[in-house]
């Protein structure tokens, strides 16, 4: 099957739609609601902050992923600056932890929205959903880019327009008598919640592994994400002030699904419905890409060596990686039936939301540490898109990061529990180099990672095209 390539057919809407479509999740707008019930309005200004540490994480991912367009991308980045085994801990704490807390749990915000609306039990309805979006991603990527994109855009649409209904008071009549204050607690305090508001954002680099289906990903990678981001930053702000008038902090801080609370406050039992649509299509949307993108970076590694080879198996037809599809349906299925033995409550679901977001964020500083590792080694290497006034994004970035890690290791449990996992990763990781025959920390040439992505990918030849396009303009920009 080593003639089999990726298929190169998506374009920006769908790029587009696959970095919204982790971000704007079930788990994000309960993290949203959550945040604004805590924090009060002033969980705007944390969340202003948020954006702008995500914005240079994207500045590096956009770098990256248009000068290392393959589907493995973060191992792909970190190969030829960091080594294989920092590599293969930056693909599997960053995103299989994640497939592995919040896969699971997106999917019960999603069925405790088609429970609260019909009364269909919420296990059923998502093992419907699941059982679907499997069959959309094992059929190939042109579904997959058809049924994204619809939903997204319409998830995207929906949520922002019930922000501003609720803003602007049109028609409704139900505001709080006594508007909540300001800010909750001292800014100290709210500076704390930063760790959690980032979450609003995360995963906007999703549209990275699409890199050798996407048809000019010089261009349309950096593109999507930072569209992604202002736009996704832009909607939150509009529900979370448009809630916050209408329903007690308290009740938002405590409940498990916050914005449908809020949307219910706001908008009566319409609120109910237009808000339980937006957690369904979030549901969806956030399930349907950990299927695209996850098995991708499993493809990427694979390629590489650094995991098993059944993972770089793509399906003759449909040219989509079925084994690496079939390993993520099962991470979510572990959470599923956790959650339902446990009961999905919301310190389960904050709790997940916790050790995903903290090893997440570990995978956003190995990004950034390569930014600066391959400028040096590699300065005169093509770069379609490169970061902004660097080195300042990731002088602002990494610190950040770090700074969130700790608010989220306050919680003893989160520490624990990430760092357990972070432990077998390693150990996993070492063990198989080791039985391979591969060095750990020894950096592969930046060369000889472009040119296997270049030899496996279909139609490069144009992506490279628009690529010197856009660093000749790049070049022009910095003479001027």
């Amino acid at each position: 099957m080593s003639g089999v390539k990726l298929n190169r057919t998506l374009g920006f809407w769908t790029a587009y739609s696959a970095s919204v479509g982790l971000v704007v999740s079930g788990t994000a707008m309960v993290t949203l609601g959550h945040g604004y019930g805590v924090s009060g309005p002033a969980f705007s200004v944390i969340a202003f902050l948020a954006l702008i540490v995500i914005m240079c994480v994207a500045f590096s991912y956009s770098e990256l992923a248009a000068m290392l367009p393959g589907a493995g991308m973060i191992g792909e980045y970190t190969t030829p600056a960091l080594g294989k085994l920092p590599a293969i801990f930056a693909v599997l704490a960053g995103y299989i932890i994640l497939v592995g807390t919040d896969g699971g749990t997106n999917m019960i915000v999603g069925g405790k929205s088609i429970e609260t609306l019909t009364g269909i039990p919420w296990g059923l309805s998502v093992s419907i959903l699941l059982a679907v979006l499997v069959g959309v991603n094992l059929a190939g990527v042109s579904v997959f880019a058809k049924v994204q994109t619809v939903m997204a855009i319409g998830m995207m649409a929906l949520l922002g327009l019930i922000g501003l209904w609720g803003m602007s008071g049109i028609g409704l009549e139900h505001q709080l008598a006594e508007q909540p204050p300001f800010s909750t607690m001292a800014w100290s305090g709210q500076l704390g919640t930063l760790g959690a508001a980032i979450w609003l954002f995360i995963g906007m680099e999703f549209v990275a592994p699409l890199a050798e289906e996407v048809k000019n990903p010089g261009k349309t990678i950096p593109l999507a994400m930072i569209f992604a981001c202002l736009t996704i930053w832009l909607v939150d702000l509009f529900f979370g002030l448009g809630i916050s008038k209408y329903i007690k902090l308290d009740v938002l801080a405590e409940s498990t699904i916050p914005h449908i609370d809020g949307a219910t406050a706001m908008l009566g039992h319409s609120g109910l419905v237009l808000m339980s649509i937006v957690s369904i299509l979030a549901a969806i949307t956030t399930c349907d890409t950990y299927l695209m993108a996850i098995p991708r970076m499993l493809y990427g590694l694979s390629k590489e060596g650094m995991l098993p080879k059944f993972f770089s198996y793509l399906h003759p037809k449909t040219r989509t990686p079925w084994y690496g599809i079939l390993f993520v349906t099962g991470l979510i299925m572990i959470v599923l039936l956790y959650a339902g033995i446990n009961d999905a409550n919301i310190n389960f679901i904050t709790t997940m939301i916790s050790v995903a977001c903290a090893s997440w964020l570990m995978s956003y500083i190995i990004a950034q540490v390569n930014v600066i590792i391959l400028r040096g080694k590699y300065p005169q290497k093509e770069r379609p898109f490169k970061s902004p006034l660097y080195p300042l994004p990731q002088i602002i970035g990494i610190p950040a990061c770090i700074y969130m890690i700790y608010t989220l290791y306050v919680d003893h449990l989160v520490m624990k529990i990430s760092l357990i996992t972070l432990a077998i990763i390693v150990a996993f990781g070492g063990a198989f180099l080791k039985i391979t025959g591969q060095k750990l920390f020894k950096p592969v040439s930046l060369d000889e990672i472009h040119n296997k992505i270049i030899e496996r990918s279909e139609t490069v030849s144009i992506a490279q095209v628009v690529s010197s396009e856009m660093e000749d303009s790049f070049s022009i920009r910095e003479k001027k």
